[in-house]
């Protein structure tokens, strides 16, 4: 008789039956003979005994893991030894599960649900500072901006709809007067006219009512004394209450700064940096030196280095008041709104590494 016979696992042998008379028997003339109460132990097949239950976790692709949550429990006749032929299984394994419970998340729809969050507040921050605009600006003031920025821009339109002012608008040059002299006039290029509203940026300042004054960059410190009010965009807002903006911003800033006129910046919350910067020059980006001398006079490019930079770097104590889609917030209280929205881990990625 094989070692591995269902009737040794049974405990018992063919000599201890009572049917050794000396005639031919079957296994069901065994089985029969055992009484009503014994069973045939169950058949030993690699689908039913040590093979996993179709609703185990099924193993994919990297690409798709999102896409098949992994359950967090386990059938008992996926267990090791539940269906062994002795008909026994081992507690301490049929109790250890084999999925990890928190693995049953659909990251997937997580991951487009913060991606839509994403999108919702890029569309709508705009139109929540500009809120703020009938605060901020009252009528018969000299506003003075800088750049085409989106956000400035609606900021005055709104201010518009229930005031009368003066906007004079620096140019940029030579990096953004194009985009500033567009926005100016309401013309558009074939380029950009996609990704702008019609209803917004199709309607220049002047078709609100608002008197426009375009100036060359030279002109500023010149015309600071009348100007009551100076509203800039900006690229990046770092922790320390400063920011990076287009280039010519730290000028307008500082002539603002010896006129004693207010500065005020707007800026969506996404746009702050949990930074601290240390390096101010780190943080400027050079350009095209074409824009500002051009390669066919030639005699003096070999005499002189030109620098075109692209961004300026302002200090905190040049800005007076920060507008965001939250409300305004002075630069020193900039520390306490990172903190609410980065955690420390994000702030020191060294300790990560």
């Amino acid at each position: 008789m094989s070692t591995f016979s269902p009737l040794r696992h049974g405990g018992f042998d063919l000599a201890e039956t009572p049917l050794g008379n000396g005639r031919d028997f079957t296994q069901d003339d065994v089985f029969t003979s055992l009484g009503e109460g014994f069973q045939r132990p169950p058949l030993l097949t690699s689908h039913a005994s040590y093979a996993t239950n179709a609703s185990a976790p099924m193993v994919t692709s990297m690409f798709s893991l999102l896409s098949h949550p992994a359950s967090s429990t386990q059938s008992p006749a996926a267990t090791p030894g539940s269906q062994s032929p002795a008909g026994r299984s081992p507690g301490s394994r049929s109790s250890i599960p084999l999925t990890n419970p928190n693995t049953n998340k659909d990251l997937r729809a997580e991951v487009i649900e913060g991606i839509e969050e994403i999108i919702d507040e890029l569309n709508q921050v705009d139109d929540q500072i500009a809120g703020y605009a009938l605060e901020h600006i009252h009528s018969n003031e000299i506003i003075l901006t800088h750049t085409s920025s989106a956000t400035v821009q609606r900021f005055l339109l709104k201010a518009a709809s229930k005031r009368k002012f003066t906007v004079i608008h620096a140019e940029s040059f030579p990096n953004n007067h194009e985009a500033t002299h567009a926005t100016v006039t309401g013309s558009l290029n074939s380029s950009t006219e996609d990704e702008m509203s019609t209803e917004l940026f199709q309607k220049p300042l002047t078709a609100a009512g608002v008197t426009v004054i375009l100036i060359p960059d030279a002109a500023v410190f010149a015309l600071m004394s009348r100007v009551n009010k100076v509203i800039l965009g900006t690229h990046v807002v770092l922790a320390n209450g400063g920011l990076v903006a287009a280039a010519g911003a730290k000028t307008i800033a500082k002539a603002a700064r010896v006129h004693r006129t207010p500065v005020v910046v707007v800026t969506g919350v996404y746009k702050l940096s949990p930074i601290y910067p240390f390096d101010f020059d780190a943080l400027i980006e050079y350009g095209d030196a074409s824009k500002v001398f051009g390669y066919q006079d030639g005699d003096l490019v070999d005499k002189v280095d030109v620098e075109n930079p692209l961004f300026d770097y302002v200090p905190a104590e040049l800005v007076d008041l920060y507008i965001t889609n939250l409300g305004g917030h002075a630069p020193s209280y900039l520390y306490r709104i990172v903190s609410d929205h980065y955690r420390a881990e994000d702030t020191n990625l060294a300790k990560m590494q």
